[in-house]
């Protein structure tokens, strides 16, 4: 699979206003999530966000202080993608392989592409096969990659649980089964419970995990 790896000052700028400035997308147990998400920004960004009179004045803000920002010190972002492509070029592969070997089955797309991102929220696009990573650190991009190519594997292979779960129950599972790809992250609060369920024993298969998952759900 090719990784294409990009910087878009506009793509930027919307996950500030998709995430901090509203939030739309499901919380899944997380309290005070924008709140938490605008702490972690530079005042001035803070409060471009905050005394912005609409979500119009407030993309423009972000934009214009992104824009500056890049053009200070646009080797910043370019010497992190040319690091992302070396890294993904010799371990892009074995991430690949991991996913395939847990699901059983290939990796759908022969390409996906990721957005650096300087939020500190990495949302994604299915339908576009895009994902947003940290524009500074390998290992969170990398651990990144494999969170986000495990979801685009789930939407494909178990698409027709949405019908059964709704649509909320079936992104908090997609989101749970990431404990299998990525143990190590702490997952959203509501994931507890199907994350217990997924340590409690050795599974047989992934689709013997899922499908626990999906009845436990529906319980």
């Amino acid at each position: 699979m090719d990784l294409d790896i990009k910087y878009s000052i506009e793509k930027d700028t919307q996950t500030y206003i998709n995430f901090v400035y509203n939030f739309k997308s499901f919380k899944h147990g997380r309290i005070d999530i924008q709140a938490i998400l605008l702490s972690k920004l530079e005042p001035k960004l803070q409060n471009i966000i905050t005394s912005a009179e609409n979500e119009d004045a407030a993309y423009k803000g972000v934009f214009d202080y992104l824009t500056q920002m890049y053009n200070e010190n646009p080797k910043l972002i370019e010497d992190s993608i040319s690091k992302l492509k070396t890294t993904w070029e010799k371990v892009g592969a074995n991430i690949v392989y991991f996913l395939e070997f847990l699901y059983k089955k290939p990796f759908p797309f022969e390409r996906v592409t990721a957005y650096l991102t300087t939020n500190n929220i990495f949302p994604y696009n299915y339908e576009q096969k895009y994902f947003y990573a940290n524009y500074k650190y390998i290992s969170s991009q990398l651990s990144t990659a494999k969170h986000e190519l495990n979801h685009f594997m789930f939407y494909y292979y178990y698409g027709s649980l949405k019908d059964k779960l709704g649509n909320e129950k079936y992104e908090l599972l997609k989101e749970a089964v990431t404990f299998f790809s990525n143990p190590d992250q702490e997952g959203k609060p509501n994931e507890l419970p199907l994350r217990e369920l997924f340590k409690s024993k050795l599974w047989g298969s992934f689709d013997e995990a899922v499908s626990a998952g999906a009845k436990h759900l529906l319980e």
